[in-house]
């Protein structure tokens, strides 16, 4: 799971993200029964070019694309699109070519979604848990974000995929302010008072008798309006104060740390390229575990 974000506002955009990955780790074949693994020090905010990238994505949901990483597949986005003039040609780009990556690598579990897909109502139990942990664990998204060469204007796509799709996902545009995805319970319950599962739970519950427009109107009395338009230091701030309260909240809970580890921002503005606010060092994990001896 991740705390992925963005905030597009006039002068640029500024993205950022946890570092935690969850991966399943299968047992030798004597003992075959395996676990989930968190490790600390993964990347999900990354440059879109190598100089002078005008650029970046930040990604959650899946954990990888079997035989080809995220960074490559991000790099060969950004060698095919070199000659492209807008952001919007880059986020099209990239949703086709990650699309491609995604049905090759998964096509068996994706014809398997749409079969129980065709099931509807008359799916087993079973065959019901198998259907909401393959649409759990195979959706996600990313967002491309900044601008492109000389275009000066920022702008924001987000992309999202699920198993259920039949085709490649098409990018939406943002409009300004924040964007939360992965792990946004806490932030959506603080902005808006409630969170989207929490409002899907009280609409199927029975005990709700007003429509669901009266409910969102109940609920946002109590919400929390914010600038359309932060200044670019103060939008880097409300961006890193969400991940880390984020990653807190999953720490001091009864939940598995599946947000965690060194926070990642990074920006593009009208008039720089892109530029990393905090990332981490290749030797991190090396250095925190140094940390933890107690060694300097």
């Amino acid at each position: 799971m991740t705390i992925a974000a963005c905030y597009l506002s006039t002068e640029g955009v500024v993205l950022g993200a946890d570092s935690t990955a969850t991966m399943f780790v299968q047992g030798p074949p004597a003992n075959p029964l395996g676990s989930f693994h968190h490790y600390n020090f993964a990347q999900k905010v990354f440059e879109l070019g190598e100089q002078d990238a005008t650029a970046g994505v930040v990604l959650w949901g899946l954990g990888s694309l079997g035989d080809k990483s995220y960074r490559t597949l991000f790099a060969e986005i950004a060698d095919e699109g070199s000659k492209m003039t807008s952001l919007a040609d880059i986020a099209n780009l990239a949703a086709a070519r990650f699309w491609a990556q995604y049905s090759a690598t998964f096509g068996l579990l994706l014809l398997r979604v749409r079969d129980l897909l065709d099931k509807n109502q008359n799916r087993t139990p079973d065959e019901e848990k198998e259907y909401l942990g393959l649409m759990q664990n195979l959706s996600g998204g990313f967002c491309v974000g900044g601008r492109w060469r000389d275009n000066r204007s920022p702008a924001a796509f987000e992309v999202l995929f699920s198993p259920a799709s039949a085709d490649a996902p098409q990018p939406r545009q943002l409009q300004l302010g924040s964007r939360f995805w992965g792990w946004s319970n806490l932030i959506e319950r603080l902005v808006f008072g409630m969170d989207e599962q929490l409002y899907l739970r009280i609409e199927k519950s029975g005990k709700w008798n007003g429509t669901p427009e009266e409910l969102i109107d109940l609920v946002s009395q109590g919400a929390l309006a914010q600038p359309q338009d932060l200044p670019l230091r103060e939008a880097i701030d409300w961006i890193y104060a969400s991940i880390y309260t984020t990653i807190k909240s999953v720490k001091f809970s009864h939940l598995a740390p599946v947000c965690g580890g060194p926070i990642e921002v990074a920006v593009v503005t009208s008039d720089r390229p892109f530029r990393w606010v905090r990332h981490k060092r290749l030797g991190e994990a090396i250095s925190a575990h140094q940390t933890q001896e107690g060694k300097p």
